[in-house]
Protein backbone atom coordinates (compact mmCIF):
# COMPACT_ATOMS: atom_id res chain seq x y z
CA UNK A 1 0.00 0.00 0.00
CA UNK A 2 1.46 3.13 -0.88
CA UNK A 3 2.81 5.50 1.74
CA UNK A 4 4.70 8.29 0.61
CA UNK A 5 4.30 11.95 0.20
CA UNK A 6 4.84 13.67 -3.20
CA UNK A 7 6.21 17.13 -3.70
CA UNK A 8 3.99 17.54 -6.90
CA UNK A 9 5.49 20.95 -9.48
CA UNK A 10 3.29 22.24 -12.62
CA UNK A 11 2.46 25.34 -14.11
CA UNK A 12 -0.61 24.26 -15.84
CA UNK A 13 -3.43 22.37 -13.21
CA UNK A 14 -7.26 23.22 -13.85
CA UNK A 15 -8.77 26.26 -11.94
CA UNK A 16 -12.37 24.65 -12.10
CA UNK A 17 -14.27 21.79 -13.46
CA UNK A 18 -14.21 22.00 -16.74
CA UNK A 19 -11.29 23.59 -17.10
CA UNK A 20 -8.52 21.77 -19.83
CA UNK A 21 -5.50 23.22 -18.82
CA UNK A 22 -3.84 20.78 -16.79
CA UNK A 23 -6.35 18.02 -16.59
CA UNK A 24 -4.57 15.21 -16.56
CA UNK A 25 -2.56 16.45 -14.03
CA UNK A 26 -5.50 16.56 -11.86
CA UNK A 27 -6.32 13.34 -12.97
CA UNK A 28 -3.24 11.82 -11.78
CA UNK A 29 -3.30 13.77 -8.15
CA UNK A 30 -6.45 12.08 -7.73
CA UNK A 31 -5.58 8.76 -8.67
CA UNK A 32 -2.39 9.11 -6.56
CA UNK A 33 -4.30 10.38 -3.23
CA UNK A 34 -6.76 7.96 -3.61
CA UNK A 35 -4.15 4.92 -3.17
CA UNK A 36 -2.79 6.59 -0.02
CA UNK A 37 0.37 8.90 -1.46
CA UNK A 38 0.08 12.36 0.03
CA UNK A 39 0.71 14.89 -2.73
CA UNK A 40 1.73 18.26 -1.68
CA UNK A 41 1.18 20.18 -4.72
CA UNK A 42 2.78 24.15 -6.16
CA UNK A 43 0.58 24.54 -9.23
CA UNK A 44 -0.35 27.31 -11.51
CA UNK A 45 -3.88 27.40 -12.36
CA UNK A 46 -4.25 30.33 -14.84
CA UNK A 47 -2.83 31.67 -18.40
CA UNK A 48 -1.04 34.93 -17.10
CA UNK A 49 2.39 35.21 -16.96
CA UNK A 50 2.05 37.27 -13.94
CA UNK A 51 0.61 33.40 -12.24
CA UNK A 52 4.73 32.63 -12.47
CA UNK A 53 5.64 34.39 -8.86
CA UNK A 54 3.47 32.98 -6.82
CA UNK A 55 3.73 29.55 -8.22
CA UNK A 56 7.40 29.55 -8.01
CA UNK A 57 7.01 31.08 -4.60
CA UNK A 58 4.70 28.13 -3.76
CA UNK A 59 7.57 26.18 -5.23
CA UNK A 60 10.07 27.14 -3.22
CA UNK A 61 8.23 25.98 -0.18
CA UNK A 62 7.68 22.36 -1.15
CA UNK A 63 10.88 22.10 -2.91
CA UNK A 64 12.37 22.50 0.78
CA UNK A 65 9.69 20.47 2.75
CA UNK A 66 11.01 18.21 4.73
CA UNK A 67 8.13 15.91 4.70
CA UNK A 68 8.88 14.85 0.83
CA UNK A 69 9.94 11.65 0.02
CA UNK A 70 9.79 12.38 -3.89
CA UNK A 71 9.69 15.44 -5.87
CA UNK A 72 7.84 15.18 -9.28
CA UNK A 73 7.84 17.92 -11.65
CA UNK A 74 5.23 18.74 -15.00
CA UNK A 75 6.28 20.47 -18.29
CA UNK A 76 9.77 21.01 -18.22
CA UNK A 77 11.87 23.05 -17.32
CA UNK A 78 9.16 25.40 -16.39
CA UNK A 79 8.22 23.62 -13.44
CA UNK A 80 11.56 21.75 -12.78
CA UNK A 81 14.02 24.92 -12.35
CA UNK A 82 12.77 25.71 -8.75
CA UNK A 83 13.22 21.98 -7.21
CA UNK A 84 15.88 21.19 -9.42
CA UNK A 85 17.88 23.93 -8.24
CA UNK A 86 16.83 24.51 -4.80
CA UNK A 87 14.96 20.97 -3.84
CA UNK A 88 16.64 18.85 -0.92
CA UNK A 89 19.76 16.66 -3.00
CA UNK A 90 18.35 13.31 -0.88
CA UNK A 91 14.91 13.65 -2.57
CA UNK A 92 14.85 12.16 -5.90
CA UNK A 93 13.32 13.87 -8.47
CA UNK A 94 10.84 12.84 -11.79
CA UNK A 95 10.77 14.89 -14.15
CA UNK A 96 7.75 14.14 -16.87
CA UNK A 97 7.61 15.38 -20.41
CA UNK A 98 4.48 16.16 -21.89
CA UNK A 99 5.28 16.88 -25.70
CA UNK A 100 6.34 20.19 -27.03
CA UNK A 101 9.08 20.48 -23.64
CA UNK A 102 10.67 17.47 -24.98
CA UNK A 103 9.83 18.14 -29.24
CA UNK A 104 10.43 21.67 -29.55
CA UNK A 105 11.62 23.73 -26.63
CA UNK A 106 15.18 22.53 -26.41
CA UNK A 107 16.05 22.75 -29.87
CA UNK A 108 15.12 26.31 -30.48
CA UNK A 109 18.53 27.34 -29.04
CA UNK A 110 21.63 26.70 -27.21
CA UNK A 111 20.53 28.20 -23.99
CA UNK A 112 16.95 25.99 -24.71
CA UNK A 113 19.23 22.90 -24.99
CA UNK A 114 21.81 23.79 -22.19
CA UNK A 115 18.32 23.90 -19.16
CA UNK A 116 16.84 20.36 -20.66
CA UNK A 117 20.21 19.06 -20.54
CA UNK A 118 20.99 20.14 -16.85
CA UNK A 119 17.25 19.67 -15.73
CA UNK A 120 17.96 15.62 -16.86
CA UNK A 121 21.00 15.25 -15.37
CA UNK A 122 19.50 16.32 -12.21
CA UNK A 123 16.74 14.31 -12.51
CA UNK A 124 16.66 10.91 -10.74
CA UNK A 125 14.76 9.53 -13.64
CA UNK A 126 12.36 10.62 -16.22
CA UNK A 127 8.98 9.99 -17.67
CA UNK A 128 7.53 11.13 -21.21
CA UNK A 129 4.08 10.74 -22.32
CA UNK A 130 4.66 8.59 -24.94
CA UNK A 131 7.62 6.19 -26.66
CA UNK A 132 8.24 8.78 -29.31
CA UNK A 133 8.97 11.74 -27.23
CA UNK A 134 12.14 9.96 -25.73
CA UNK A 135 13.93 10.19 -28.83
CA UNK A 136 14.85 13.78 -29.03
CA UNK A 137 15.24 13.30 -25.06
CA UNK A 138 18.03 10.57 -25.79
CA UNK A 139 20.05 13.14 -28.33
CA UNK A 140 20.35 15.35 -25.15
CA UNK A 141 21.96 12.94 -22.89
CA UNK A 142 18.90 10.85 -21.32
CA UNK A 143 19.78 7.42 -20.45
CA UNK A 144 17.61 5.11 -21.56
CA UNK A 145 17.85 2.83 -18.19
CA UNK A 146 16.46 5.76 -16.30
CA UNK A 147 13.48 6.77 -18.48
CA UNK A 148 9.63 5.38 -19.30
CA UNK A 149 6.64 5.92 -21.20
CA UNK A 150 4.06 6.61 -18.53
CA UNK A 151 0.90 8.45 -19.54
CA UNK A 152 -2.09 9.28 -16.94
CA UNK A 153 -4.64 7.26 -19.00
CA UNK A 154 -8.23 7.38 -18.69
CA UNK A 155 -11.22 6.19 -16.65
CA UNK A 156 -12.82 3.30 -18.95
CA UNK A 157 -15.43 2.91 -16.29
CA UNK A 158 -16.56 6.43 -16.98
CA UNK A 159 -15.96 6.75 -20.52
CA UNK A 160 -18.36 3.98 -21.86
CA UNK A 161 -20.14 3.66 -24.98
CA UNK A 162 -23.56 4.38 -25.05
CA UNK A 163 -26.72 4.72 -27.25
CA UNK A 164 -25.70 6.95 -29.77
CA UNK A 165 -29.83 7.76 -30.77
CA UNK A 166 -30.35 8.60 -27.15
CA UNK A 167 -27.54 10.81 -27.03
CA UNK A 168 -28.06 12.71 -30.08
CA UNK A 169 -31.70 13.35 -28.54
CA UNK A 170 -30.37 14.93 -25.66
CA UNK A 171 -28.17 17.26 -27.77
CA UNK A 172 -30.72 17.83 -30.23
CA UNK A 173 -28.81 16.25 -33.50
CA UNK A 174 -30.54 15.01 -36.26
CA UNK A 175 -29.94 10.95 -36.46
CA UNK A 176 -29.19 10.41 -40.20
CA UNK A 177 -26.72 12.80 -40.11
CA UNK A 178 -22.68 11.94 -40.03
CA UNK A 179 -21.15 13.40 -37.03
CA UNK A 180 -17.67 14.54 -37.05
CA UNK A 181 -16.16 15.84 -33.55
CA UNK A 182 -13.05 17.42 -32.50
CA UNK A 183 -12.00 17.59 -28.62
CA UNK A 184 -9.49 20.27 -27.10
CA UNK A 185 -8.58 23.49 -27.68
CA UNK A 186 -9.32 25.70 -30.73
CA UNK A 187 -5.48 26.11 -31.78
CA UNK A 188 -3.92 26.14 -35.20
CA UNK A 189 -1.48 23.55 -34.04
CA UNK A 190 -4.37 20.71 -33.20
CA UNK A 191 -5.68 21.50 -36.73
CA UNK A 192 -8.67 23.14 -36.50
CA UNK A 193 -7.94 25.17 -39.87
CA UNK A 194 -7.87 21.87 -41.96
CA UNK A 195 -10.96 20.76 -39.93
CA UNK A 196 -13.17 23.92 -41.32
CA UNK A 197 -11.65 23.72 -44.96
CA UNK A 198 -12.57 20.04 -45.22
CA UNK A 199 -15.80 20.64 -43.79
CA UNK A 200 -16.69 23.14 -46.55
CA UNK A 201 -15.68 20.69 -49.28
CA UNK A 202 -17.99 18.34 -47.14
CA UNK A 203 -21.22 20.39 -46.50
CA UNK A 204 -23.52 17.12 -45.96
CA UNK A 205 -21.69 16.11 -42.81
CA UNK A 206 -21.81 17.67 -39.32
CA UNK A 207 -17.97 18.81 -37.85
CA UNK A 208 -18.85 20.00 -34.13
CA UNK A 209 -15.99 21.80 -31.94
CA UNK A 210 -15.86 20.79 -28.51
CA UNK A 211 -13.45 23.21 -26.19
CA UNK A 212 -12.44 26.48 -25.05
CA UNK A 213 -11.30 29.38 -27.70
CA UNK A 214 -11.62 31.60 -30.21
CA UNK A 215 -14.21 30.42 -32.66
CA UNK A 216 -12.65 30.92 -36.24
CA UNK A 217 -14.89 31.92 -39.41
CA UNK A 218 -16.56 28.43 -40.10
CA UNK A 219 -19.47 27.51 -42.89
CA UNK A 220 -22.70 26.67 -41.70
CA UNK A 221 -22.49 22.91 -40.79
CA UNK A 222 -19.57 23.58 -38.16
CA UNK A 223 -20.71 24.06 -34.48
CA UNK A 224 -18.70 25.15 -31.91
CA UNK A 225 -20.16 24.06 -28.19
CA UNK A 226 -17.36 25.91 -25.78
CA UNK A 227 -15.79 24.23 -22.81
CA UNK A 228 -18.20 21.32 -21.17
CA UNK A 229 -17.60 19.29 -18.30
CA UNK A 230 -16.84 15.31 -18.27
CA UNK A 231 -20.16 14.57 -18.37
CA UNK A 232 -21.24 16.51 -21.16
CA UNK A 233 -17.86 15.59 -23.08
CA UNK A 234 -19.21 11.62 -22.66
CA UNK A 235 -22.40 12.88 -24.37
CA UNK A 236 -21.19 14.28 -27.28
CA UNK A 237 -18.63 11.22 -27.75
CA UNK A 238 -21.33 9.58 -27.56
CA UNK A 239 -23.32 11.26 -30.29
CA UNK A 240 -20.48 11.36 -32.91
CA UNK A 241 -19.65 8.97 -35.70
CA UNK A 242 -15.63 9.83 -35.43
CA UNK A 243 -13.14 12.11 -33.56
CA UNK A 244 -10.28 14.01 -35.78
CA UNK A 245 -7.96 15.01 -33.99
CA UNK A 246 -5.16 16.27 -37.20
CA UNK A 247 -2.49 18.02 -34.54
CA UNK A 248 0.85 19.29 -35.98
CA UNK A 249 2.30 17.39 -32.81
CA UNK A 250 0.89 15.43 -29.59
CA UNK A 251 2.19 13.04 -27.23
CA UNK A 252 -0.72 10.38 -26.55
CA UNK A 253 -3.58 12.46 -27.14
CA UNK A 254 -6.05 12.26 -24.17
CA UNK A 255 -8.95 13.15 -26.76
CA UNK A 256 -8.64 9.92 -28.71
CA UNK A 257 -8.02 7.79 -25.36
CA UNK A 258 -11.46 9.26 -24.24
CA UNK A 259 -12.86 8.39 -27.76
CA UNK A 260 -11.86 4.78 -27.70
CA UNK A 261 -12.95 4.56 -24.45
CA UNK A 262 -16.33 5.35 -25.71
CA UNK A 263 -16.51 3.06 -28.84
CA UNK A 264 -15.83 6.00 -31.11
CA UNK A 265 -12.98 5.18 -33.53
CA UNK A 266 -10.55 8.33 -34.97
CA UNK A 267 -8.65 9.88 -37.40
CA UNK A 268 -5.25 11.53 -36.43
CA UNK A 269 -2.22 12.62 -38.19
CA UNK A 270 0.98 10.98 -38.06
CA UNK A 271 2.69 12.95 -35.76
CA UNK A 272 4.21 12.41 -32.05
CA UNK A 273 2.58 9.88 -30.41
CA UNK A 274 -0.56 9.45 -32.54
CA UNK A 275 0.62 6.50 -34.05
CA UNK A 276 1.18 4.86 -31.01
CA UNK A 277 -2.49 4.32 -30.13
CA UNK A 278 -4.20 4.87 -33.62
CA UNK A 279 -4.16 1.51 -35.74
CA UNK A 280 -4.45 2.04 -39.14
CA UNK A 281 -7.62 0.39 -40.30
CA UNK A 282 -8.03 -0.96 -37.35
CA UNK A 283 -9.72 1.45 -34.46
CA UNK A 284 -9.10 4.74 -36.83
CA UNK A 285 -6.96 6.32 -39.86
CA UNK A 286 -3.85 8.32 -39.66
CA UNK A 287 -2.94 10.82 -41.85
CA UNK A 288 -0.15 13.26 -43.15
CA UNK A 289 0.26 16.58 -40.98
CA UNK A 290 -1.28 19.75 -42.89
CA UNK A 291 -2.44 17.35 -45.35
CA UNK A 292 -6.38 18.67 -45.93
CA UNK A 293 -6.90 16.28 -49.29
CA UNK A 294 -6.10 13.47 -47.01
CA UNK A 295 -7.65 14.19 -44.32
CA UNK A 296 -10.68 14.89 -46.94
CA UNK A 297 -10.58 10.93 -47.96
CA UNK A 298 -9.99 9.93 -44.73
CA UNK A 299 -13.37 11.79 -44.03
CA UNK A 300 -15.08 10.30 -46.80
CA UNK A 301 -14.22 6.93 -46.20
CA UNK A 302 -15.62 7.00 -42.50
CA UNK A 303 -19.02 8.42 -43.77
CA UNK A 304 -19.10 5.90 -47.01
CA UNK A 305 -18.21 3.16 -44.47
CA UNK A 306 -20.42 2.87 -41.83
CA UNK A 307 -20.12 -1.09 -40.97
CA UNK A 308 -16.35 -0.86 -40.78
CA UNK A 309 -16.54 2.12 -38.83
CA UNK A 310 -18.94 0.17 -36.58
CA UNK A 311 -16.24 -2.35 -36.17
CA UNK A 312 -13.46 0.43 -35.26
CA UNK A 313 -15.55 0.79 -31.95
CA UNK A 314 -14.90 -2.18 -30.05
CA UNK A 315 -11.06 -2.16 -31.25
CA UNK A 316 -10.23 1.23 -30.17
CA UNK A 317 -12.06 0.15 -26.78
CA UNK A 318 -10.21 -2.39 -26.06
CA UNK A 319 -6.73 -0.89 -26.94
CA UNK A 320 -7.65 2.15 -24.39
CA UNK A 321 -8.73 -0.70 -21.76
CA UNK A 322 -5.79 -2.41 -22.43
CA UNK A 323 -3.48 0.31 -22.51
CA UNK A 324 -4.19 3.08 -21.46
CA UNK A 325 -6.74 2.29 -18.56
CA UNK A 326 -5.31 5.01 -15.87
CA UNK A 327 -6.04 2.86 -12.85
CA UNK A 328 -2.85 0.38 -14.45
CA UNK A 329 -1.14 3.10 -15.29
CA UNK A 330 -1.45 4.57 -11.94
CA UNK A 331 0.24 1.63 -10.77
CA UNK A 332 2.66 1.35 -12.86
CA UNK A 333 3.92 5.43 -11.99
CA UNK A 334 3.67 3.97 -8.47
CA UNK A 335 5.78 1.49 -9.25
CA UNK A 336 8.62 3.96 -10.65
CA UNK A 337 7.86 6.15 -7.63
CA UNK A 338 8.84 2.93 -5.18
CA UNK A 339 12.13 2.21 -7.34
CA UNK A 340 13.38 5.59 -6.20
CA UNK A 341 12.42 5.06 -3.27
CA UNK A 342 13.62 1.81 -2.41
CA UNK A 343 16.87 2.58 -3.90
Amino acid sequence: MPDYTLGLFANMYPAFEGDYRGIFIHQMVQDLTARGVTVKKAVKTGPSAFGYAPFYFDSLLIARDKSLDLMQAEYIPHSSLVPAIFGRRNVPLVLKFHGDDARIFPFRNPVYRHITRSMIRRAAFVITASEEMQKPLLELGLDPDRCAAVHTGVDTRFFIPGSKEEARGVLGLPVEKTIFLFLGRLHAWKGIFEIIEVARMCPDYSFIFVGPGQIPDHPSNCRFTGQKNREEIRTWLTAADCLLLPTYTEAAPAAVMEAFACGLPAITSDAGGCPEIVEEGKNGLLVPVRNVPALKTAVEWMHRNPGDRQRMGPRARMTVCERYDHDVLTEKLISVHWQLLEK
